[in-house]
């Protein structure tokens, strides 16, 4: 199968080539817009929360263009996440997505933390993590997407454990204008998007930003035990139901050095699986409101003395209805809010280093708790006795020095110190150095350590009578170090080959206390090592505008000895995009994912591995440079695949996902 797919691959940029022969260019135009977007691409802030090449910074970071969404055709978020390496995707029982970097993943995604322009979005006090409200974020307003990988708590705090994904949308400079666009695809799904930006005298700008999706979900049918995987059986109890909507609307508003940012959302799901032993009907419902408000100023001392300060307001709440069995739903909600604020000063003491350093504070608020058991959503009673509210108070102060002693060496040093008051303290340093040994050739190391800190729902009484909370559980712990070269042999083609090794400890698990009763601990270690390599070529001269590229990970993660169950081992992607002329291009991409295996006692047999291809055409900047459509089809060849169950599940079999889906989208500018 996966010659056959690399044949299609390279079949299609033997007819792209022919296409082109016969394409005249306006090669001007193109050559300029493309060296901005070159510049885009190998420029980061996320890493250091300073710009940088990112070939010079000392941590891993891939760096997504809007170009770049384009092309791929990504529907949302998690389609640009899918091409970055090391990085994973996978559908829960519950609906939303787990993102896996580097060989380990949980249900809820709490150890990889995502930000909007920034801004932290862990907004979910009860079980971390932000994955269950902008998995499906709509891509149309973001403008890059900058993915370290690695520790980053010595900038950002909690949660940045295995990796920061910071999403930078488009501001009033990058609109000008307004525009709209829509998408129509696969299972009834629609996306609408209409933006304005505008710039006045120099000293006031606004943008805003409204999108709304709605799709029917995958709607797959569910096997009735793990044989039907390998074909020997057609039975199923049923089919999965995935229906989501959401609209959110963003805003970007400023005058002089004063700037008031925020994103609104409203999420309604069902559940791709019943929670426990039925397939969810129209009944089970998810109902998510998530919003930030921040008002920020950079305040000028000198030439080189900035002072970045901001307050904010976090809030998260749900109220879901779930199916549990025949006729037994379980209804739960809450509020959580964060209020905090953050200073942060930035002196470049000369053109070879800078100083950053900040103090941050926060208060974090849960309450509205509801926990109600019944028959039907109609008849639901109290299960739990005790709904107090819940508050933290947490403290940061951290430093960075970033220092280029020679023309051709960066030093990277810092560290960062959080107080909790419900559990204590942490500190993390950060480390490394990037050298560029020959022109072209460099090799960096980094050292650095990050925690995960314990969620409310895991700090006290759970809303579950078989799973209690712990008071005494302390933050979880990782020590990464990685070393890798970035190479540039020829005009155009970047390599890089990168060996990270993890040790992970005070793992949170939930862990047997009498019969039929968990309650949360630290307890177990995870050793997660592997190697990640990526290569790229842009064409140069007439095929200006194409690129192929790779990546490919090789990653081993063990727990108590034994490889950690439902990640593969090994993970490809392969790229390749064909300019016809400054207007028309077409994308190819390969996904080669390996066998994933079970946990320890699922007497199931290893989930398959597969490969799917995926094809797209964009066509840019017509009638006027207004314009811009594209039409992509996924899993090209319509090849069943599968996604783990988990064990307690695992009389059904494994998630079919989608087949062959389709999804085209038309872009104006006014």
């Amino acid at each position: 199968m996966i010659k056959y797919l690399s044949t299609l691959l390279v079949g299609l940029l033997i007819v792209s080539s022919s296409a082109f022969a016969e394409t005249s260019t306006e090669q001007g135009s193109l050559e300029k817009e493309l060296a901005y977007l070159a510049a885009e691409r190998k420029v980061v802030v996320t890493a250091s929360k300073m710009e940088e090449h990112v070939d010079k910074t000392v941590a891993t970071t891939t760096v997504i263009t809007q170009d770049d969404i384009a092309h791929i055709g990504a529907r949302n978020l998690l389609d640009v996440l899918r091409l970055v390496p090391g990085i994973g995707i996978t559908q829960t029982q519950f609906g939303w997505r787990e993102i896996e970097v580097r060989g380990v993943k949980t249900v809820l995604s709490e150890k990889v933390q995502i930000m909007l322009n920034g801004h932290p979005l862990d907004h979910n006090l009860q079980n971390a993590g932000s994955a269950w409200v902008y998995d499906d974020l709509p891509v149309d307003t973001i403008k890059r997407v900058e993915v370290v990988r690695g520790p980053g708590s010595a900038l950002y705090g909690a949660n940045a454990f295995l990796a920061v994904i910071n999403i930078i949308t488009q501001n009033a400079k990058d609109l000008n204008g307004v525009q709209t666009s829509a998408g129509w695809g696969s299972f009834d799904t629609q996306q609408y998007r209409a933006s304005w930006g505008k710039q006045f005298n120099n000293s006031a700008e606004a943008a805003l930003h409204f999108n709304f999706t709605d799709t029917n979900g995958i709607n797959s049918p569910i096997p009735a035990d793990s044989r039907s995987i390998q074909g020997l059986s057609s039975n199923a109890p049923g089919r999965s139901q995935l229906t989501e909507g959401r609209y959110d609307l963003e805003w970007q508003l400023g005058y002089k050095d004063f700037k008031l940012d925020g994103r609104y959302i409203n999420k309604k799901a069902g559940t791709f699986f019943g929670v426990a032993s039925v397939l969810s009907d129209d009944r089970t419902q998810q109902d998510y409101n998530d919003y930030f408000l921040r008002l920020s100023r950079t305040w000028k001392i000198k030439d080189n003395f900035t002072v970045d300060t901001q307050v904010f307001h976090d809030f998260f709440s749900y109220d879901n209805i779930w199916q549990t069995a025949p006729a037994q739903f379980l209804h739960n909600g809450l509020q959580d809010t964060r209020t905090g604020g953050e200073i942060q000063a930035n002196y470049h003491l000369s053109d070879t280093q800078t100083m950053i350093s900040g103090f941050s504070y926060a208060k974090e608020q849960q309450g509205n708790l509801s926990d109600q058991l019944g028959v039907d959503p109609a008849h639901l009673l109290p299960t739990l006795p005790s709904t107090e509210e819940r508050i933290r108070k947490r403290w940061g102060v951290y430093i960075e020095d970033v220092w280029d002693p020679l023309k051709n060496v960066r030093l990277t040093l810092g560290a960062r110190y959080d107080r909790y008051n419900d559990f204590g303290g942490t500190f993390n340093p950060r480390m490394g150095f990037n050298w560029e040994f020959i022109k072209n050739y460099s090799v960096k190391f980094s050292y650095g350590t990050a925690y995960r800190a314990p969620a409310f729902g895991e700090l006290g009484l759970v809303n579950n009578p078989v799973l209690l909370g712990n008071p005494a559980l302390k933050p979880e712990e990782v020590k990464t170090f990685e070393t890798g070269i970035i190479a540039h042999p020829v005009t155009g083609l970047t390599t890089q080959a990168t060996y990270y090794h993890s040790s992970i400890n005070q793992i949170i698990s939930q862990v047997p206390v009498r019969t039929a009763i968990s309650q949360y601990e630290n307890s177990g270690s995870v050793i997660a090592e592997g190697i990640e390599l990526e290569t790229r070529y842009d064409f140069d001269g007439a095929l200006q505008g194409s690129y192929i590229g790779a990546n490919h990970v090789l990653q081993h993660s063990v727990q108590l000895g034994q490889q950690l169950a439902d990640v593969p081992r090994q993970r490809t992607n392969l790229m390749a995009n064909w300019a016809f002329d400054n207007t028309w291009s077409s994308f190819a991409h390969v996904l080669i994912k390996g066998n994933t295996l079970r946990n320890s006692g699922d007497t199931r047999n290893v989930v398959p591995g597969y490969a799917l291809f995926d094809v797209g055409l964009l066509g840019k900047n017509m009638f006027g440079k207004k314009v811009d459509v594209s039409f992509n089809v996924y899993n090209l060849l319509d090849k069943h695949y599968y996604d783990p169950a988990p064990s307690s599940l695992n009389f059904i079999g494994d998630y079919q996902m989608a087949g062959r889906t389709f999804f085209g989208h038309v872009s104006l500018k006014f």
